[in-house]
């Protein structure tokens, strides 16, 4: 079988007979190169996806260290918190530990509280359920700072007790308001011949004789309410102690304390002297509860509150 191909070049007209051979070698030729530029489009193909998956990757990392950045800044911060809230602590450890100390001091609960070692306390040893995760860390904080909470809110409680306790001993009135050598008591509570009618009167209060300047002190803490002269009572000088009670110093050579201070049980607020009406150096004691004269020997000899 033979095909020919004619075809005219500058006026002439040229015929090319092709034989079987020829025309398989041909197409052979074409085969392999058409095969060629698909195996080079294939090649080019994976460079290609290779260059991309690169790429991606490289976008990847550089999107992830921005990430990263922030996720140490945050790290850092949180871990900073950590820092002051554990210091904060520790502060307030110390300070509930020196309130504590000082609570428990010369007084009942020593035994009971030793805030200079730290408690007993034991069992068998268990599994660890904690974490070293930043969250879990400040959860485990903020359970012990509420324990701290109401640590503090007890020893408040304990320390306001206390208080109100030292200040009903303070303010319990008892003792003598004026002692020393040749001091006694010159005139009893009660009914009496008046120095000045000579007639029978009820003496409210009680009279302490003594020498002139002999110090006057306050049988309870409490706070002046008078600090002057009144009438018929010369220099005076009142402290109320709260509940309903009162006291008074009457007669003073001197007043050394004025309305509004506060004082406690001993201190020295007067010196005797014979002001206003009396007939010598003397302190005239009275003891009110709600604006009743009580008998003031009943608190001159009473025993100290503990």
């Amino acid at each position: 079988m033979r095909l020919s191909l004619v075809y005219a070049h500058k006026g002439e007209t040229r015929t090319i007979r092709l034989n079987p051979l020829r025309l398989a070698w041909f197409a052979f030729l074409l085969v392999a190169f058409l095969c060629s530029v698909a195996l080079w489009g294939v090649q080019q193909y994976q460079n290609l996806a290779t260059k991309q998956v690169q790429l991606l990757a490289q976008l990847d990392q550089l999107r992830a260290e921005p990430k990263l950045q922030q996720f140490e800044t945050q790290l850092r911060q949180r871990y900073s918190q950590l820092a002051s809230k554990v210091g904060q602590m520790q502060a307030e450890m110390t300070r509930l530990n020196a309130l504590g100390a000082r609570l428990v001091e010369d007084n009942e609960l020593a035994a009971e509280f030793d805030f200079s070692n730290s408690p007993p306390m034991g069992g068998p040893m268990l599994e660890f359920a904690g974490s070293s995760q930043p969250e879990n860390l400040f959860f485990d904080l903020n359970e012990l700072e509420q324990q701290l909470g109401l640590h503090k809110k007890s020893l408040s409680l304990l320390e306001s007790w206390q208080q109100s306790h030292h200040l009903a001993t303070s303010s319990y009135i008892s003792g003598w308001p004026a002692r020393g050598p040749g001091v006694w008591i010159s005139s009893p509570f009660g009914t009496r011949v008046d120095p000045f009618t000579k007639r029978k009167a009820r003496h409210k209060g009680v009279d302490i004789a003594g020498k002139e300047g002999t110090p006057i002190r306050s049988v309870g803490a409490g706070v002046v309410v008078w600090a002057g002269e009144r009438l018929g009572y010369g220099n005076l000088v009142e402290v109320e102690h709260g509940n309903g009670m009162v006291t008074r110093y009457a007669h003073a050579k001197a007043v050394l304390v004025k309305e509004g201070d506060v004082v406690n049980k001993g201190d020295e607020i007067a010196l005797m002297g014979s002001t206003g009406r009396s007939t010598g150096s003397h302190v005239h004691f009275e003891v009110l509860k709600h604006g009743r004269q009580l008998n003031p020997s009943q608190f001159i000899y009473r025993k100290t509150n503990a």
